[in-house]
């Protein structure tokens, strides 16, 4: 069996396989965000601009263009919420125009498709938001991000999804020797950009390869906790998050589980004084009137045995 990659279903699955489940398998759908539909019609715009250099569109237009989706994002929580972001993205737009220097470069490529083989059974999937071809002859990739917060350059250096470009952009244009990756953080106005050594390749497309075997062996989808968990859409159905989420309103259920973290508490405090009693009197079992405290010689650990 083949199956096609992308960098979001080799990311999602890596961090979580019940989540992978989830979006890839069950296809859950989730509630819009305004943060990714914000996201959106910001890189529609760029690519709107882009598509045509050199002739770019008077900034006017492209402003207009933004009010016009702008009022179609359905997701804001509020008015407030709503005028929060309105001129965070004209001050985006603005921004870009700054930066764009026709004939300086040749932009040969906007929101360019992929889909590269990496072996007989498997296909790497994607899209690039930029591609230039620089006048020194180097090729540079672009992915815009409309982050509130950049990323740091050790993360780009190391940033895997930069990584899944370089792949694609090797075999699109073979003649590419030289490759920087960049990413643009258009709210700060920062771009980073990074390279990747031939090395670096080979094992991202390894690890590649042997994820997209797992994702085609795997059978339980067991969920992962990580660093993403409190921002992930599916927590009200997963087995570790669920009940956090939507806590269960039986109150003895509630007060079982609070009377066992006051027990293991209790435990934790008197352990050391019974491992202190046995080490002083060199014993390793303690006979009470309700039962035995023995001591494991092997690995020092009590048990319990009632009378």
């Amino acid at each position: 069996m083949s199956m096609r990659i992308s960098f979001s279903a080799f990311d999602t699955f890596s961090r979580c396989p019940l989540k992978y489940k989830f979006s890839y398998i069950d296809r859950i759908p989730i509630a819009k965000k305004p943060e990714l539909e914000f996201g959106s019609l910001i890189h529609g715009i760029v690519e709107n601009a882009l598509k045509r250099e050199p002739i770019i569109p008077a900034i006017e237009e492209t402003l207009k263009l933004y009010d016009e989706g702008f009022k179609n994002i359905t997701s804001f929580a509020d008015d407030r919420q709503k005028d929060q972001y309105y001129p965070v993205g004209k001050e985006i737009i603005k921004t870009f125009y700054k930066t764009l220097t026709p004939g300086l470069q040749d932009t040969i490529a906007t929101e360019k498709r992929f889909y590269i083989q990496l072996n007989d059974k498997h296909t790497l999937s994607g899209a690039i938001d930029r591609i230039d071809k620089l006048p020194f002859g180097a090729y540079e990739v672009i992915d815009y991000k409309t982050n509130f917060k950049p990323k740091t350059q050790q993360d780009i250096d190391k940033d895997k999804q930069l990584g899944f470009y370089n792949i694609a952009i090797k075999e699109l244009w073979p003649d590419a020797e030289d490759v920087r990756l960049s990413m643009y953080f258009l709210k700060p106005d920062l771009k980073l950009t990074t390279t990747r050594q031939d090395d670096e390749i080979d094992a991202l497309k390894e690890e590649i390869i042997e994820t997209a075997e797992k994702i085609e062996n795997e059978k339980d989808y067991l969920p992962k906790e990580n660093n993403f968990c409190d921002w992930c859409d599916y927590q009200h159905l997963c087995p570790l998050k669920k009940q956090k989420v939507a806590p269960e309103k039986e109150e003895d259920v509630e007060m079982i589980f609070e009377e066992y973290i006051l027990a293991q508490q209790k435990m934790k405090d008197l352990e050391p004084k019974i491992h202190n009693h046995f080490d002083k009197e060199k014993i390793e079992k303690y006979h009470h009137k309700k039962g035995v405290v023995s001591r494991s010689q092997e690995n020092k650990k009590l048990s319990v045995r009632k009378n």
